[in-house]
């Protein structure tokens, strides 16, 4: 009877149904992305970090990899210098378990991966972490949780803020943002740009641009309409091989990333209200290598290697949100998206015309429904049913549904419980014919259940909270690769073995008083293998822990900031050891990476004022592993050591 329930109607936590808009920018009392509606933040039922954008200005973040460092449960890996593949492992899950969206815009590409090397905080409002199974809201790759960034808007008068830093590695950064608004419309302009030699004495420099921009415009009271574009280009030069061995002096990648969201909301009647929201995020990917080709005699020629890859997700989102009886929301929507991949691969005589050697061309789409029922009592207490179902065009139909609560627990306590299903779609890689591999069309999706319970503690009079949450996370058909045999060797895929990662997360904030705040943070997670098919052949045996994923980790900051005149923030981070491969062994044996702990530090201070007050300019630094700290991420790739950026800031307002 539950899950029939659950599949027809979903509760929605709290009263409002309707899209972002400028009244909901709050960050202590509206999220928008645990449900398909904005929601308190004391309603909630799953754990939730809300990073803002003037704290990662204030902190001197410039990277969303480095800001998820913060949140509980976020492990980043880094395969060395900055610009290489930096992926994330979110509570033990797999690196393609975590949903990335901005502005509702999903950029994972098909398969669930996304690489955060190339992410930037230029012209970001805030970012939203949501923690557990999340495929109800927000479809396939949302299995451990949802990262959600969203653009800067415009507010007030027209406002200009220009920054320039350089530091070591031969670092230089520059940015500039201006927002405003002009009666119904508000807008936002915000890029910047970023070059680094990098680590490496040779072929290891990084560059990064990126532009983004939003525009809104509410044309009348209940109704709203919002356009947001992000473009990016990256170039990254690695000398380094899969071992890590700094051999290649030519390696380089380059990537073109642009991400287009367009939200439009109306309120209809005073119980009706609808949305629609449609995006694209479309990908180019460019690695270019000279390398020796094979001779029986003489000295090996050179041969240039190209691969060129181009993938592209496109969505349209529908829904009817219904204002019911006490204050409860029933939502019901629909939504499409088509994704593709396509690659080609050649090579030729340095200074010839390349030739292909392999192509790949993929599509599919994917067709949507889903329902939301929520509200909240009188007493505080809120409740949360959603399901959905996905109908892909590449595997069976996937049904996920969630339930969760939040109660008051007496006067400064709250406890929150849900539990829920998520899936991820197998890559194309995966199901369709390459040049290693053959086709594996009878894939599955991986599935995923978590169930969590927390607790929320405020105590001395709202200046100190305390949170814990224990998590329960299960990971079925989870995609191997089988080795191929004689004559050809194609290897394929198959769903093989199952996971599970378990533990809990607690969290203290301190605000002791005004411009002061202090945060710590623990997690211990406990990813490993617990069931293996007969059919497997590799090298993973049941009780195995899943490589590079600590079961300690852990944050620690303090921050005192005076507005624009000045600032200081202290962040600690420790990631306890963790099992990885040692690649330059075949086989490759297991190696531990021992834990580590690094300290950054950022700050500024206001230098120059003008009369009025309204334009300033200030001094700026960052100091990254201030102690210098020797670690890895990944074996035989070691990373940044101390790296210092200063700098200045102009602001001004009109």
């Amino acid at each position: 009877m539950i899950r029939k329930t659950l599949a027809v109607v979903s509760l929605t936590i709290g009263a409002a149904a309707s899209a972002q808009s400028p009244d909901t920018t709050n960050l202590g009392l509206v999220v928008i992305s645990a449900s398909k509606a904005p929601t308190s933040r004391t309603s909630i039922t799953q754990p939730v970090t809300v990073i803002s954008g003037e704290e990662l200005r204030a902190k001197g973040i410039t990277r969303v990899s480095d800001a998820l460092r913060t949140v509980p449960g976020a492990i980043l890996v880094q395969n060395g210098s900055v610009g290489s593949v930096n992926t994330l492992f979110l509570r033990g899950g797999e690196s393609r378990y975590t949903k990335v969206l901005i502005d509702g815009v999903a950029v994972n590409a098909p398969g669930g991966f996304f690489d955060f090397s190339h992410l930037t905080t230029d012209n970001i409002e805030r970012i939203e972490i949501v923690r557990g199974a999340g495929s109800v809201v927000s479809g396939a790759d949302a299995v451990a949780g949802i990262i959600q960034i969203f653009t800067r808007q415009g507010r007030g008068a027209f406002n200009m803020v220009a920054d320039g830093r350089a530091g070591n590695y031969g670092s230089r950064e520059l940015s500039l943002d201006a927002n405003g608004t002009g009666g119904p419309l508000r807008y936002s302009l915000g890029g910047g740009a970023r070059r680094t030699d990098g680590m490496i004495s040779f072929n290891n420099n990084y560059y990064n641009g990126t532009l983004s921009a939003s525009a809104g415009l509410t044309p009348r009271e209940g109704s709203d309409l919002l356009l947001t574009a992000r473009y990016t280009n990256a170039e990254f030069h690695y000398p380094t091989d899969f071992t890590g061995a700094p051999v290649d002096s030519n390696a380089y990648r380059v990537q073109h990333r642009l991400t287009v969201g367009i939200d439009a909301k109306t309120t209809l009647s005073e119980t009706l209200s609808g949305r629609v929201q449609a995006g694209t995020n479309e990908v180019s990917d460019l690695t270019e290598d000279i390398i020796n080709g094979f001779t029986t005699s003489g000295p090996p020629p050179l041969v240039h290697t190209a691969q060129l890859s181009r993938n592209k997700r496109r969505n349209v989102d529908a829904s009817i949100a219904f204002k019911l009886p006490e204050s409860s929301t029933l939502t019901i929507g629909a939504e499409y998206m088509a994704e593709s991949e396509r690659s080609r691969d050649s090579e030729g005589a340095v200074g010839a015309p390349a030739t292909p050697t392999t192509r790949f061309d993929a599509s599919r789409d994917n067709k949507a429904v889903y329902a939301e029922l929520g509200g909240t009592s009188k007493t505080g207490s809120s409740l949360l049913l959603s399901a959905r179902r996905d109908d892909n065009s590449d595997f069976d139909a996937a049904n996920t549904w969630r339930a969760g609560v939040s109660v008051p627990a007496g006067a400064s306590s709250r406890l929150r419980a849900s539990i829920g299903t998520s899936y991820n779609a197998p890559a194309f890689n995966q199901i369709r014919e390459t040049l290693f591999t053959v086709a594996s069309p009878d894939l599955k999706p991986e599935k995923g259940r978590t169930w969590q319970v927390g607790l929320e503690q405020t105590l001395v009079y709202g200046i100190l909270k305390i949170s814990a949450t224990y998590f329960n996370q299960r990971f079925t058909d989870l995609i191997q690769f089988v080795p191929g045999g004689p004559p050809d060797f194609l290897g394929s895929y198959a769903n093989l073995t199952e996971a599970q990662s378990n533990g809990w997360e607690g969290e203290v904030t301190l605000t002791p008083v005004s411009n002061w705040s202090a945060n710590a943070s623990y997690t211990f997670a406990e990813p490993r293998v617990t069931e293996i098919s007969s059919d497997y052949s590799g090298d993973l045996e049941r009780g195995d822990a899943l490589i590079r994923r600590p079961k300690h980790s852990g944050t620690g900051s303090i921050a005192w900031n005076r507005a624009r005149e000045t600032g200081l923030s202290v962040i600690a981070s420790y990631i306890g050891d963790r099992p990885d491969l040692d690649f330059t062994q075949f086989p490759s044996p297991l190696v531990t990476l021992p834990a580590y702990y690094k300290v950054d530090v950022a700050g500024h201070q206001r230098l120059l004022r003008s009369g009025s007050g309204k334009s300033l300019i200030s001094l700026t630094f960052r100091v990254d592993n201030v102690l210098d700290r020797k670690y890895e991420d990944v074996f035989n790739f070691p990373a940044p050591r101390r790296t210092w950026l200063i700098g200045a800031r102009i602001e001004g307002a009109m």
